[in-house]
């Protein structure tokens, strides 16, 4: 793999590359979970890089944001033998991925890593759930035409909670998926733990 291809890569792709080859929790390159997982991560990832938002150009769909880009490069990339597919749909990079991932990870500022790994980390333990419940309350524009806005929020107390519980996100950030006031969801907590 040459760093000429390295460098030819638009910043979607580099991205793209950074995001599928981004330790977790100081370990070694992570899958992305699925394919709702990479469109999520891409669209959180979109609002770090400005001119990625543009190229990417995500449309509100059947479970919130969607970027056919982001599909189209995935499609490329794996007939292209990059990427490979886990026994679970997890979307992974190859050898040949890998060397070209390495190159475009070097290459990338701290601040990129920086932004890419911390997105990463949050979101691909996420269950689906989770995921979308943090998608629609963090960026709502997202779900305006989602097929399952209703179920996901109508359980967004328990999904909020098993976010804090994991470590995902803070009280407030718990609070504000929930949809309630911080006060409001600490009683309300405070109440489960009584029962």
């Amino acid at each position: 793999m040459s760093s000429a291809m390295a460098a030819r890569l638009e910043k979607m792709e580099q991205v793209f590359f950074m995001l599928l080859y981004a330790p977790v929790d100081g370990g070694g390159p992570e899958p992305v979970r699925g394919e709702t997982w990479l469109q999520k991560e891409m669209y959180a990832l979109s609002r770090v890089f400005p001119d990625l938002e543009e190229d990417a150009d995500f449309k509100d769909y059947q479970y919130g944001s969607y970027s056919e880009s982001v599909d189209e490069v995935k499609d490329q990339y794996e007939n292209s033998k990059y990427l490979d597919r886990g026994s679970k749909g997890e979307i992974q990079l190859s050898a040949k991925g890998r060397a070209l991932a390495v190159e475009v990870w070097s290459a990338a500022s701290e601040e990129e890593r920086q932004a890419v790994r911390e997105i990463k980390e949050v979101f691909n333990d996420m269950s689906l759930d989770e995921l979308l419940l943090f998608m629609y309350q963090t960026y709502p524009e997202t779900a305006e035409s989602s097929s399952v806005r209703d179920r996901v929020l109508s359980n967004k107390f328990r999904l909020a909670m098993s976010l804090y519980r994991k470590g995902k996100v803070s009280y407030q950030k718990a609070a504000e998926l929930a949809g309630m006031r911080l006060d409001d969801f600490m009683q309300r907590v405070k109440m489960l733990v009584n029962q």
